[in-house]
């Protein structure tokens, strides 16, 4: 595993870690907000990387970094917002499956 790579995952694991300690205290609604921020965290070191080469991923990335804060706005919205990632990916599995379910 090359550097940018292990630096990366170790930010990731305290990332991760940091946020699990901040489940416990903070606002409900932060847990779903670390978790959302976390996809968008581990598709960046991997695309840095270079050994991830995924445009529906990059796109949920971007997506996920634009409307993430919306949750400090509107809880409701926020909920939307993480339905519509949801409903978004179950449509692109099934693409990826061949139109399996």
């Amino acid at each position: 595993m090359n550097k940018q790579i292990s630096q990366g995952i170790f930010d990731y694991t305290l990332f991760l870690l940091t946020a699990a300690r901040g489940c416990v205290d903070e606002p409900h609604m932060y847990g779903p907000l670390r978790l959302v921020d976390a996809v968008s965290r581990i598709v960046d070191i991997f695309s840095r990387a270079n050994l991830l080469q995924d445009q529906f991923l990059a796109n949920l990335k971007k997506k996920i970094d634009e409307k993430k804060l919306i949750v400090m706005e509107s809880e409701d919205e926020f909920v939307k917002f993480i339905d519509d990632l949801i409903a978004t990916s179950v449509e692109e599995m099934k693409k990826r499956m061949g139109g399996r379910s």
